[in-house]
Formats: structure tokens, sequence, C-alpha cells
């Protein structure tokens, strides 16, 4: 029934991509995968090979990734994303050799891509479990690892019918979960070889604060011109739904306040959909990255971060932040504006989200729901002590939780 599915869905995707950009790019970058890896290759040197569905479980990779590359330089490491929203941001990594699409898991594409790739070891991130690329790598007996695992009972590894699912996530040499609770879910599963490690995103953005990329200039231009005479506040990966609970405490306070807002998704009508709702005074006070220059940015209220791959390097010019998701999807990465240690608030969909659990029962986050709240906390972010309370709790917590990367690294070493 699963390979019946992948065939029909293999089958579908090409007329969907008629109708979706996201899919286009997705089909069109299925359609390169053994070629490039043919091409880039070089096959007398042994490959690692990391899988990550999107940006995101990139993040958690990253830091793996930077370990694997000093300690092991002779390795090559390919890197491959299902989403468009995780390749297309990150195809140029340094950090990989080649960068491809994680190929459609039926039996024929996961053999063919394990007979290309010949890796010495295949590593996937947090949620990535795929039967057939499972099977391929059991037969060529390669071993394989997930780390930054998360489980939670209402999984289809833990139901009944989820034989095929269970099998599959059996089939990993070593599992590193986050935290307890996934320890003892898979092990009451019946598998044994796993590991307590934490999250790797906590590695990651400790780095990242140490060690900021640069901003292209034009970019930093607009970003000094938009935010040197207020306080910044920034709502990362924001949705419609977190914009109308926001806008009118962003419209009371936008005389003391700059908000930079970056939308979940940046094509135009999403971002235009986003931006109707806020109040009509601030409607007329926007600009957008892309269009804008210094001296128009200076005269805003709200600047549109209306492009991927920059918001964590945004996070560090702010006084405030509130992390989208909350009231639709499921929260969005919280670390990354918490490990600056300023004023944080999310929506209330939060509680599958161990970080954000954490910092919630600590008060290093507060949670809006409604209007109101919103309000109170664009109140006190600007409150000094109440800002360096939030900072000491932040930091306390982010470097407690540190070290799942150096778990993970030590483990990884049989292999080599």
């Amino acid at each position: 029934m699963y390979n019946l599915l992948i065939t029909l869905g293999q089958g579908i995707l090409p007329i969907a991509a008629l109708f979706s950009p996201k899919l286009r790019l997705f089909v069109k970058g299925q359609k390169e995968v053994f070629k490039t890896l043919s091409s880039e290759l070089n096959p007398t040197k042994k490959t690692i090979w990391m899988h990550a569905a999107s940006l995101g479980e990139y993040e958690q990779g990253v830091p793996v990734l930077e370990e694997i590359r000093q300690c092991y330089p002779e390795h090559q490491i390919v890197l491959s994303f299902f989403s468009p929203s995780g390749y297309e941001v990150r195809k140029n990594t340094p950090l990989a050799d080649t960068v491809v699409y994680l190929p459609i898991d039926s039996l024929r594409n996961a053999m063919q891509f394990i007979k290309v790739l010949k890796p010495s070891l295949a590593i996937f991130v947090k949620y990535e479990v795929w039967p057939n690329y499972m099977t391929a790598l059991q037969l060529a007996e390669i071993p394989s690892l997930l780390i930054s695992a998360v489980f939670r009972p209402s999984q289809i590894y833990f139901k009944w019918y989820g034989g095929l699912m269970r099998d599959s996530l059996h089939k990993f040499s070593h599992i590193f979960v986050q935290d307890s609770g996934s320890l003892k879910l898979i092990k009451d599963s019946g598998y044994e070889h796993v590991s307590l490690a934490g999250d790797s995103r906590f590695d990651r953005v400790s780095r990242l604060s140490k060690h900021l990329e640069s901003l292209p200039k034009e970019i930093q231009e607009i970003l000094t011109a938009f935010t040197s005479s207020k306080p910044l506040f920034v709502g990362g990966s924001v949705w419609p739904e977190d914009v109308r609970v926001l806008g009118t405490a962003l419209e009371k306070t936008a005389h003391s306040i700059k908000f930079v807002l970056a939308p979940h998704k940046v094509d135009k009508a999403s971002v235009e959909t986003l931006l109707k709702m806020l109040p009509i005074k601030l409607q007329n006070q926007i600009v957008w990255l892309s269009k804008t220059k210094p001296q128009q940015a200076s005269k805003a209220s709200v600047l549109v971060l209306d492009s991927m791959g920059i918001l964590n390097q945004i996070y560090p010019l702010a006084q405030m932040a509130y992390i989208g998701g909350g009231f639709k999807t499921g929260l969005h990465n919280t670390l990354e504006a918490a490990v600056y240690g300023i004023p944080l608030a999310i929506g209330p969909k939060y509680r599958k989200f161990k970080e954000a659990k954490d910092l919630v029962a600590l008060r290093g986050i507060q949670v809006i729901n409604t209007t109101e709240n919103a309000a109170h906390f664009l109140e006190l972010a600007l409150d000094k002590q109440h800002i360096q309370q939030i900072k000491q709790i932040q930091q306390d917590y982010i470097s407690k939780e540190i070290g799942a990367c150096d778990k993970i690294m030590s483990y990884l070493a049989k292999y080599f």
C-alpha cells in the first residue's frame, strides 16, 4: 500500500506542479538529482550523507556538519533536502560538497540513490524516516543515524497500524533523542539503540550568536537607517493569524518602536495577505526590504523582510521579538531569538515544542492570545529590569542545554 501511494504520488506531482511554483522547483530538482551526483561526486573519496527535510532541520544538522567537515576533511559531504524552502536557500552551503533534492521514496529511487552515493554513513535529522531508503541502507549494510529526534504517543510509530513505519524506525543503527519522554517511547516500542543527547539547535544558535555571518552591504545600510532612532521589534516567521492579534498593539506603539515583519511565506500574494491584517495607519508606513532604500526605510514604521535565509541575522539587532506559527501551523524556531536574551513572545500553540514549554514555565517567554496580551508584552519589553530578568533566564537555560553535538560526534567516531 505504501509503495502504491508513493507511485501514485510520483505520477501526480508533475500535474500538481503546473499550479504551484514550489512544487515546480521540487519536480525540476528531482529530475536533476542523479545527473548532479554523477557529475559532482568524486568516486575516489568516501562519502557522508546527511538528509534534512527543510531549513529548520538543516539548522539542527549544521553543528554536526561543521564538526564532520573539521574532523573528517578527507570525506565528501552530500546534503539532501526534501523541501524547496530548504534546498533553494542552502544549495550553495560550503558545509557540503554536493546539495541535492532527495528523490521520492520509491524502492527503485532509494536503491539507485544509495548505489550512486555509496555513503560510509547516513545521517537523518529529526523526523525524517523513509521506509524504502531505510531498506536500501540496510541491504547495503550502511550505518544510519537519526539525530535530534522527537517522539510523541500520537505519532504513527506507536499506533497498532504503524508497523511499517515502526520497522523502518528500528532499522536505524542508532537514534539520538531530544528528551526523556522520547527515550521512553522508543524503548517501549522495542528499540534499544537509542541515546538521550538533547537538541543540536542549542549548539547551532550558540555558535551562530558568536560567529554571525555578515549581511550584504545594501541590506546593512537599510537596516541601520531603519533602526537608528528607536528600539526594534522583530516578528519572525509570522502568519496572518499572528499579525491579526499583534496589529493593534503595534499601531499604538509605532511612535516609540520600529517593526520588522518576516513573513513565513515570502511570495507577493502571501505577504500582501499578511499585511492586510495590519491597521490602515501602519499599512501606509510599510517598506519592503527588496524594494526600499535607506532614506525611505528611515521614515517607515514597518520593514517587511521579503527574502529567505537572513532572519537569524536580524534577531541580534532586536530589543524584542515575537515568533510566529503559534496560532496556525505550530511554533517556529524560538531559540534563534532567545539566544540573544531579549523579551520574547509566542502564540498559544506551543506545547509540542520542548524548548518553548520550558521557557514559558521559566517565564522566559510570554504567551500571547489577545491584543491586550500583545500590548502588555510590548510595554514590558521596554522595561530595563524586565529585560535583564529575561536575559538571565534565557541564557541560563540555553547554556544548560548545549552539548548534543559533542555526544553525537563522540558516537559517530566509531565508524571512522
